[in-house]
């Protein structure tokens, strides 16, 4: 699922964002769609994190232990690409002689990247079009921090409020911020809390179809699509392997960092040069292999060490509950 998402978008940007590449509104139309599988990734957030933290043992006294984890999980592989947003900005401008029309960088607009806090400040802008989810989901890790452990302890009425507070928390922002999206958050918090036994199949249903309805009427339908997906992958097929695309989920998160930096770079570079209809599909082939590689040797390098860090890191000895937990955390981590 993460392959897919990922993939998604990165061919949603190839083709639809390379100005003047593709005209045909057909093709753009077609892959347009792929910018929807950050969706999927919120609703995959929302399922994971809370798996992790209940398996893992989490408490409101874990809160710092659970902000290092997180830190320690993506932030290496992200200032590793704004590092690499830096350097492809220069070299645009110095060896292709483009400046930055869109993008004026100043220090503090770089420092505000590292604290996610871009949204919170008028007049910048991020260096990668793809950190806004980035901020959307820091902000849905602090409040799962405040939030799990009053869920765990909700009874129905709790937890039916808390429903209603995150549903309607999508009229009240943008979607630059957290609120605006906490509804998909929620479909795959709801499905955690089925799949851990903590709630029964009617409430599960009833509030997914709910949340459902509400993304097809506050989002766009290709949203309630990317969304369900995962849903339904974990609750009717928990076992399907795609041959390659776990593999390739494994390092999603480089991809999805790195994909208009080095591939799209590219793209754009060669767009210029091979404009004939057939050589088109060839580019944005060229595009996805040097991203593929470029995000494996991203993996390698500073994703894995920093998963391992993360996962080395505990709330306590996680106890026995059915499956085997320690060995769920780890996949969910």
């Amino acid at each position: 699922l993460r392959a897919v998402a990922a993939l998604s978008v990165c061919l949603f940007h190839f083709v639809c964002t390379t100005t003047g590449y593709f005209t045909d509104e057909t093709v753009l139309s077609v892959f347009g769609v792929g910018k929807f599988g950050v969706q999927m990734f919120f609703v995959i957030s929302g399922f994971v994190i809370p798996w992790s933290m209940y398996y893992g043992g989490y408490r409101l006294k874990n809160f710092f232990v659970f902000f290092f984890k997180r830190l320690a999980r993506l932030e290496p592989p992200y200032v590793v690409s704004v590092i690499l947003a830096l350097g492809v900005l220069f070299l645009r401008e110095k060896l292709l002689g483009r400046t930055n029309d869109h993008i004026d960088v100043s220090l503090t607009q770089v420092l505000l990247h590292f604290g996610y806090l871009i949204p919170f400040f008028e007049g910048y802008q991020w260096l990668n079009q793809v950190y806004w989810t980035l901020a959307v989901e820091f902000q849905y890790y602090l409040l799962m921090a405040v939030l799990f452990v009053p869920l765990m302890k909700a009874g129905t009425v709790g937890r039916i409020a808390i429903y209603l507070a995150m549903g309607f928390s999508a009229f009240l922002t943008g979607s630059e911020f957290l609120p605006f999206w906490l509804p998909l958050f929620l479909m795959g918090i709801i499905l955690f809390l089925f799949r851990a036994g903590r709630i029964r199949a009617g409430e599960f249903y009833s509030v997914s179809i709910a949340l459902f309805v509400l993304a097809l009427y506050r989002y766009a339908w290709p949203v309630a699509f990317f969304s369900a997906v995962p849903v339904i992958a974990v609750l009717y097929f928990p076992g399907a392997r795609w041959r390659g695309f776990h593999e390739v989920g494994r390092f999603s998160y480089s991809i999805y960092l790195v994909h208009p930096l080095i591939g799209g770079s590219l793209i754009n570079v060669l767009s210029h040069r091979f404009t004939q209809p057939y050589e088109k599909p060839l580019v944005i082939m060229a595009g996805v292999a040097v991203t593929i590689i470029s995000s494996w040797i991203t993996y390698l390098l500073v994703e894995r060490p920093s998963k391992r860090l993360s996962s080395s890191v505990k709330y306590r000895k996680a106890s026995g509950d059915g499956d085997n937990p320690e060995q769920l955390t780890r996949e969910a981590n």
